[in-house]
């Protein structure tokens, strides 16, 4: 666990953080933006303060249980952030992120996959996916948005890419989702950067219509 600067908990470090902020910076005004598994908003933050360094004037979707369960109440503690199990979330993403962004908000809560039907179908130019990890909500969760994606302007940041290094046995097998994803889609992506040493993160680009979910 680790903690920003403005003291949200994160799971991601600062190298990250800074990336989002910096592809917010070179949005194009192609697509929206949008994150998947957004808890406290560590990830979403940074890319609202690119974002809206270049203008954004799109909603920004963000979907998420917020419901903390006693494991994620344990890691928030340990940042020094006090939330019981069962408690909603929401108002302290929804805080966090006015602090830099008083845009359209288009917050959805519930289950990921089942909750991005309420999707509006706007073109995506960037999306970030956090809570899909695993089979099958990671493949859902494509086949429901990929038709959005623009070829050669999409950056699909996968937050938990390498995930699967730190199990073994069949959570290993589970959370392999994104990098097979991967390999069946070879040359349909460009990888953009990633931090294997450091984190799970790895950001691509999505260049043409995939070969298979």
């Amino acid at each position: 666990m680790k903690v920003m600067n403005n003291n949200i908990p994160a799971m991601t470090p600062p190298v990250v953080h800074d990336y989002l902020r910096g592809i917010g910076k070179q949005w194009t005004g192609q697509g929206v933006a949008m994150g998947l598994g957004c808890w406290f908003g560590a990830t979403a933050v940074p890319l609202l303060e690119g974002l809206v360094e270049a203008g954004y004037d799109r909603p920004f979707y963000a979907f998420d249980r917020w419901t903390a369960n006693a494991e994620e109440a344990m890691k928030a503690q340990k940042a020094g952030v006090f939330v019981k199990s069962g408690q909603d979330l929401y108002p302290m993403f929804r805080n966090n992120v006015r602090k830099v962004f008083t845009g359209n908000l288009v917050a959805v809560q519930g289950h990921i996959p089942e909750s991005l039907h309420k999707f509006s179908g706007e073109a995506i130019e960037i999306c970030l996916f956090d809570a899909p990890k695993r089979e099958p909500i990671f493949s859902k969760s494509v086949q429901l948005l990929h038709k959005h994606w623009i070829p050669g302007v999409t950056i699909l940041g996968l937050l938990d890419y390498y995930f699967y290094k730190v199990h073994r046995g069949l959570k290993r097998e589970w959370f392999l989702a994104p990098v097979e994803f991967m390999q069946k889609n070879r040359g349909c992506f460009t990888l953009l950067t990633h931090w294997p040493d450091q984190c799970a993160c790895a950001f691509f680009r999505y260049d043409k219509p995939l070969k298979s979910i």
